[in-house]
């Protein structure tokens, strides 16, 4: 009723929960028939104002099939960012929660997935490793100049917004385009996603180019995040949550961390 601060851990753990639902709901299927789930973000977390509250999900998870090759075959994908408002959401944000894990379950059991596309044990638990290997943006060394609208153009490094250009080599003060009279306008950093200059990459953020450096299979940044008064568990919870993370740190205090662009869709996860 107060709204205290608390730690929650699930009894029994997340994993034994999950795989009871699992077993429950896959009971009628053969008895020679394996799923495995990957679950890449599982993130409850809420957010109380003075009348009311928000709830956050943050869902991303897999199911693959195994066949009799030893082989799993991907059926079902679900990457989801779920917001509950109310003044008690609590119940309401669990119930989603599970809503969102039987659907998805109930989704693959309908589905015979794509034969053509196998994946091993190992490549599953490397499932973000073998995504990459087919974006171009994580298998290049240089890439191209010119300005990124959104991430899917940075992604397959294929610019759309032109050239950029700095005023007497100043990065401080920001980049520059020519506009239809042939002199430099200052680009507003909301207007686009990234930059690269010179085969630099710079991202986007909070009305800033935040240079992009890659880091064996990741790009990270050094960014500000907006945080309340009392942010200490709340940039917790934006850690774990990455999509849904710049949502909960919202306020007049800005400090800066170290963040990496999630590969799916460019969202920044803060990383400690």
């Amino acid at each position: 009723m107060l709204n205290a601060n608390r730690f929650l851990v699930a009894e029994p753990s997340l994993e034994k929960r999950l795989q009871r639902q699992l077993e429950d709901m896959t009971a009628s299927r053969k008895a020679d028939d394996e799923l495995l789930m990957r679950l890449e973000k599982f993130c409850i977390a809420e957010l109380t104002g003075a009348f009311s509250e928000k709830g956050f999900l943050d869902f991303r998870a897999i199911i693959f099939s195994k066949k009799a090759n030893g082989e799993y075959l991907q059926l079902a994908r679900v990457d989801t960012t779920i917001i509950v408002n109310g003044m008690d959401v609590t119940k309401a944000t669990l119930a989603r929660a599970s809503d969102v894990v039987n659907n998805l379950i109930c989704d693959a059991l309908t589905k015979k997935g794509d034969t053509t596309k196998l994946y091993t044990l190992s490549q599953i638990e490397n499932y973000d490793s073998v995504q990459k290997r087919h974006l171009a943006l994580y298998n290049t060394s240089t890439y191209k100049d010119g300005l990124y609208l959104t991430y899917e153009e940075f992604v397959r490094q294929i610019p759309s917004g032109g050239p950029a250009q700095l005023k007497d080599g100043d990065f401080y003060s920001g980049f520059f385009k020519e506009n239809e009279k042939g002199k430099l306008k200052k680009l507003n950093p909301k207007d686009y996603y990234a930059v690269v200059y010179n085969g630099n990459p710079f991202i986007s953020s909070q009305d800033q180019f935040y240079a992009l450096i890659r880091e064996e299979d990741d790009f990270i940044f050094v960014g500000p995040v907006k945080e309340t008064t009392a942010a200490t568990n709340v940039v917790v919870a934006s850690v774990l949550l990455g999509a849904i993370g710049g949502m909960l740190v919202s306020g007049p205090e800005t400090n800066y961390y170290t963040q990496k662009l999630d590969y799916v869709n460019g969202t920044f996860i803060l990383i400690k």
